[in-house]
């Protein structure tokens, strides 16, 4: 049972996925079909499933059983963007930001195989640093409805393959190639090795690049400051102690280097753009022990990390190297227990989170604008089935947090709490609903700056509700299909005495901005039909300031710099399983977005496609090339989730893209 429960439906143990992009079952499928008196083939084939390489996505907006999706992604906005709720902003790979409901990734709480991410580093840059490549799983928090989640938004889980992902049965050690290439214009390569090392340790190591020229916009324009390299290296020894327990030990190096901009979010329109190109260097180490104990009706997951992210480049007119280091030291543990109390069942989560963030600028190797914040949470929530079809979800958090910085001294501590309930109107329909009260501390300066900020003794942490309510429907035979389903989540969030963390770096006075209130829905409509298979999402956010201080930077009715307003996405795909072919066509439409007030920025709509085939050779399965073509009809466009604090971030135009992987 996963830690991170998502309500399945009953009946039928009903299968709606939209493994869309590259479905590893569809091949699968279809040869056991015609090899069930073939144990051999069985087997073989079996094998070959296992082999396929790609990223697992689940999302919380979806309340449909096993609606998840099969990525295979070299950048963040490929895997995430057509998710409902979820937006990157951002095209250079320094400044890739994850956005859910109109919030940035500093309001959100984000992992990468247990360890946070919460390094606030530099306003022009992105604080999250990750390959897609490598993912084994990506767990989508889409708003906070649980009280095991601490951000304002929800949150996102990204998990790294093990070496145990990739032996096939009975294999000792294995090893991937791949190379591709890309006309707009990059090209990438990479290694993974993986073996069983004993009898209860395996071992797993990759690396992976990317060398990127400028890419072209749209229209045809260089987009320059853009020409660098990406590397990704892992490490990771897994240990299996005995059936119950499991040890992981990773290194998660990642570096980006090259002649960016220092103000890489806001494209080439900025004034002096050119003179702003330096040599650039950002780097991401991450140490990593996971403990896994499964004890028949419980399960534990427990991480110790050390996440370290370190921006830094050379001004060529100086000679002084600038850095902004931040540090998050950390240990968490969630627990899942399942047990009756009387005649009910009961599935009882509970842990902790602990985390010290460190924080400083460093100019020529002397350190200076110190800064650091501790945390501690303690939770437990316990779904109770009150009947086969009835549960309802209590749940209680504590939080404490300490700031040191130079805006504030100060300790808040709470609790908070949240109710859920899901009831099964039929086998085929279900409701939910839940409320979760929010809390979050005032985040720390973004490292490469140091705070301009004065002394604010009246600093508040952010606090509020989130509410969602959803229905679904899911069902087989429906007008000839094989599966439909859909669901909608509507929700509300209330901020109260809401910060803007972009702004940390930059403004002279760190303080509350207001009340901010956030409405919107997310709707998933997907089905299946033989070979075919089809999704729709579209996503609705709509953000306001309900009150603000006196003088400040907004005005009542404004919307949240990074709202992303109204989209929608199609992703229709098609396999021919007798030439190892699998096709999907992706479009992303999204709306204009026009100012409500005057200090509104307004944002001009876009929709963009893509295509994509994989072929796997049915005499040569260890192979597998794949074609895609982005931005098929060269949209000129800004993502509505780009922060490009008035200059355009333009997205790179027409892609081609070609690559090949082996597995040995």
């Amino acid at each position: 049972m996963s830690l991170y429960h998502r309500f399945a439906i009953k009946p039928l143990a009903l299968v709606i996925s939209s493994t869309l992009a590259f479905s590893p079952n569809v091949l699968a499928e279809d040869t056991n079909a015609k090899n069930t008196n073939d144990d051999n083939a069985h087997q073989q084939t079996t094998d070959e499933t296992l082999q396929v390489w790609g990223t697992t996505i689940s999302s919380s907006t979806s309340m449909l059983s096993d609606d998840i999706e099969l990525k295979q992604a070299d950048h963040l906005s490929d895997l995430l963007r057509d998710q409902p709720g979820v937006d990157v902003g951002g095209t250079h790979s320094m400044n890739q930001s994850i956005n859910i409901r109109g919030l940035s990734e500093l309001d959100l709480n984000i992992t990468i195989d247990g360890a946070s991410q919460t390094n606030n580093v530099f306003h022009h840059v992105g604080n999250l640093l990750i390959n897609p490549d490598i993912l084994k799983a990506v767990d989508l928090r889409v708003g906070n409805n649980s009280v095991l989640n601490s951000g304002l938004g929800g949150g996102v889980a990204f998990e790294t393959k093990d070496a145990k992902d990739l032996l096939r049965p009975g294999e000792k050690a294995g090893a991937r190639l791949f190379g591709g290439i890309a006309t707009n214009d990059y090209h990438h390569y990479s290694g993974t090795f993986f073996s069983q090392l004993s009898d209860n340790v395996d071992g797993l190591f990759y690396y992976n690049a990317i060398d990127r020229k400028n890419p072209k916009d749209g229209e045809g324009n260089t987009m320059t400051g853009e020409e660098g390299k990406t590397e990704n290296y892992i490490a990771k020894l897994g240990w299996d102690i005995n059936d119950s327990n499991r040890i992981k030990l990773a290194y998660d190096y990642y570096k980006d280097a090259g002649d960016y901009s220092v103000k890489s979010n806001m494209g080439d329109s900025y004034p002096d753009h050119e003179k702003l190109i330096r040599p650039t260097k950002y780097v991401r180490d991450t140490v990593t022990l996971n403990h896994e104990l499964s004890l028949g009706m419980t399960e534990v997951r427990s991480s110790l990390y050390w996440n370290q992210m370190n921006y830094s480049n050379l001004n060529p007119q100086t000679g002084i190297v600038s850095e902004g280091n931040t540090q998050v030291f950390g240990l968490n543990s969630l627990a899942e227990s399942s047990l009756f109390i009387g005649d009910t069942s009961n599935v009882v989560r509970y842990g902790l989170d602990a985390k010290k963030e460190e924080a400083k600028r460093i100019d020529s190797g002397v350190s200076s604008g110190e800064e650091s914040a501790d945390t501690f949470a303690i939770y437990a929530e316990d779904e109770i089935a009150i009947s086969d079809s009835w549960s309802v979800t209590p749940g209680v958090r504590y939080n404490y947090y300490k700031l040191d910085m130079k805006a504030s001294d100060n300790s808040f501590s709470t609790p908070t709490f949240g109710l859920a309930t899901t009831y099964d109107i039929t086998n085929e329909w279900r409701v939910r609903a839940s409320a979760t009260e929010l809390f979050k501390g005032p985040g720390l300066t973004g490292s490469y700056l140091e705070s301009g900020s004065t002394y604010n003794p009246n600093l508040k942490a952010e606090t509020g509700v989130n509410y969602e309510a959803g229905l679904a429907y899911q069902t087989i035979g429906m007008l000839g299909l094989d599966q439909f389903g859909f669901s909608f989540t509507a929700f509300q969030t209330d901020i109260n005495d809401y910060i803007d963390d972009v702004w940390t770096g930059k403004s002279k006075f760190i303080d509350n901005e207001g009340d901010v209130k956030i409405q919107g829905f997310e709707s998933v409509v997907n089905m299946s039909y033989s070979d075919f298979s089809g999704r729709v999402t579209y996503a609705k956010s709509d953000s306001e300031f309900t009150s603000v201080k006196p003088g400040g930077r907004y005005v009542v009715g404004q919307s949240l710099d990074d709202e992303v307003g109204d989209s929608i996405s199609v992703n229709l795909g098609y396999a021919f399983p007798e030439l190892g072919l699998d096709m999907n066509w992706n479009s992303q439409i999204v709306f204009d977005l026009d100012k409500k007030v005057e200090e509104d920025t307004a944002k001009e709509g876009y929709n963009t496609h893509k295509f994509d085939v994989r072929w796997v050779p049915t005499t040569l399965r260890d192979l597998t090339v794949t074609a895609s073509i982005e931005n098929i009809f060269n949209e000129q466009y800004v993502s509505h989730a780009s922060h490009d604090l008035g200059y355009a971030d333009y997205e790179p135009g027409r892609n081609f893209k070609l690559s090949a992987a082996y597995v040995f």
